[in-house]
């Protein structure tokens, strides 16, 4: 598949995106909502949401965001994610509006999007895209058809999971919420952790549990819970968060957090959940997301469909999530292509 079946649109020009400029902004916006049905199931863009995300990138990381324009009207997008440290730019958004593709425009923004990662310093451009799987609905094979147009080649590792649970047709919560096992108790918060906990989650989600929570490493890289609320709160977003704290110790063994944006009220996704190495085996992990769906309804009682992700190779969280009754709705993998080499 190729994407120059019609001419190009000769006066096509890219330009920085930038949420104060709210005519280019609000275009972007258009265009995100006619594309949203590219990704089915997903939520539909929030508005709120996504100016914020324009403002406020996630920590350690770098966005870059443009737009293509054609006779003074967004035509595409593209958004590059920049890790700090990584060797490679990932492509989170390249899009062309549905009436206007297979003109050469999405090609014009992967060069664009080369073109960028080169001046970034970045040798590799990759891109997550998404697979059906055997039992899952159909998925269209465009995205990775222009992916290999384009020179990139699927990567050799292991994919992400993606799960949804529907409440109107399961509830987990049917039972009640269990108890905590002796030696634990549970503690919430809202979108922003309490000063007592920042640290402890920063080093647990740094470490996924599998290292010691020593608030001593650089502060916890002056916080890293800080950090990402100040990104979430800058794009609208409230969140809910449930933590198992160890009796014994004072420590938190242990939290679950879930998020929802300003404009999708039915929708809510599930973050990070993590629990400490030295504290595994019973049961916290099920305990905690619970707890925490528990609480999120009793603030947010529209919300019907939860979303979760995880890497396919953490069977046991993603046994977790299928005791609550989400379902598997595709994989999402990796595709990568090196910046300074030749398209195919």
């Amino acid at each position: 598949m190729t994407d120059t079946t019609r001419e190009l649109p000769r006066d096509l020009e890219f330009v920085p995106l930038s949420a104060d400029d709210d005519e280019t902004a609000g275009q972007w916006l258009d265009l995100l909502a006619e594309s949203s049905g590219d990704v089915p199931h997903a939520a539909p863009p929030c508005n709120v949401d996504m100016i914020g995300s324009l403002r406020h990138a996630p920590p350690a990381t770098a966005l870059d965001d443009w737009v293509a324009r054609a006779d003074g009207k967004v035509v595409g997008a593209l958004r590059l994610v920049l890790p700090e440290g990584a060797p490679a730019a990932r492509v989170d958004q390249l899009l062309v509006h549905p009436r206007l593709r297979r003109r050469g425009i999405g090609r014009a923004l992967h060069a664009h999007a080369l073109e960028l990662a080169g001046k970034h310093g970045r040798s590799t451009l990759s891109a997550t895209l998404t697979e059906g799987l055997p039992d899952g609905p159909p998925l269209g094979a465009g995205p990775a058809a222009f992916a290999a147009a384009m020179g990139a080649v699927r990567a050799d590792v292991p994919g992400g999971l993606h799960q949804w649970l529907d409440l109107g047709r399961h509830n987990p919560l049917a039972d009640g919420v269990p108890a905590a096992p002796p030696g634990y108790w549970l503690v919430t918060w809202g979108t922003v952790t309490p000063d007592e906990y920042a640290l402890q989650v920063s080093a647990l989600e740094l470490s996924l549990g599998d290292a010691p929570a020593d608030a001593a490493q650089q502060e916890v890289r002056t916080s890293y819970a800080r950090q990402f609320e100040k990104m979430r709160v800058g794009r609208g977003r409230r969140a809910h968060h449930t933590g198992v704290v160890h009796e014994a110790s004072g420590q938190l063994a242990g939290y679950t957090s879930v998020s929802k944006t300003t404009g999708n009220p039915e929708y809510l996704l599930q973050g990070m959940t993590v629990v400490h190495r030295a504290h595994r085996g019973h049961g916290l992990g099920l305990l905690l997301k619970l707890a925490n769906l528990d609480l999120a309804l009793r603030h947010e009682p529209q919300v019907r469909l939860v979303e979760t992700a995880n890497d396919e190779t953490n069977r046991p969280m993603i046994a977790v999530n299928e005791a609550m009754g989400f379902e598997p709705y595709d994989r999402m993998v990796s595709w990568t292509r090196e910046v300074g080499s030749a398209e195919s």
